[in-house]
């Protein structure tokens, strides 16, 4: 799962919740929250747009060895193996992207401190000095920093 539209969703009013929803508290729909860690080397969208909830979080500069961009990612620029994607049900995959959800001190992109939990939907995620941390309802998530990029659940 990717972000086709994404150049067309910043485009578009964002709302930005800047805190967590609680069971029973409901979600406005075509919702676009944005993150970023303090350093600006992490940055994350998180949506309900067009349906499904979404979450995905991209690295600036991996110190990894990335993974081989696969036959199905057909695209001559943008990245592969620095960037995550979750649903609100399954495993995290690798993004196959032309953009980047890194813009840190953009209007709009809230700052999510070093040890602060965020929760919206089904997603929760804990950003510290290390990287950050998201994980779905079902347990699955990945851990994401410049120095290692790893699926969970």
């Amino acid at each position: 799962m990717s972000f086709p539209r994404i150049g067309a969703v910043l485009g578009i009013a964002v709302i930005t919740v800047l805190g967590a929803a609680s069971a029973g508290t409901a979600i406005a729909p075509d919702t676009l929250i944005q993150l970023s860690s303090p350093s600006g080397n992490i940055g994350c969208l998180a949506t309900n747009m067009d349906g499904p909830f979404s979450l995905r979080c991209d690295v600036a500069n991996p110190l990894y060895t990335r993974p081989p961009r696969p036959a199905s990612c057909p695209l001559d620029y943008g990245g592969y193996g620095d960037s995550f994607t979750l649903g609100a049900r399954g495993r995290a995959g690798w993004t196959c992207h032309g953009d980047t959800a890194l813009r840190a001190g953009q209007s709009g992109f809230r700052t999510l401190r070093y040890g602060t939990t965020w929760s919206w939907g089904p997603f929760r995620c804990t950003m510290r000095v290390t990287g950050i941390a998201c994980t779905n309802t079902r347990g699955f998530g990945f851990r994401l920093s410049r120095q290692q990029a790893v699926r969970t659940g």
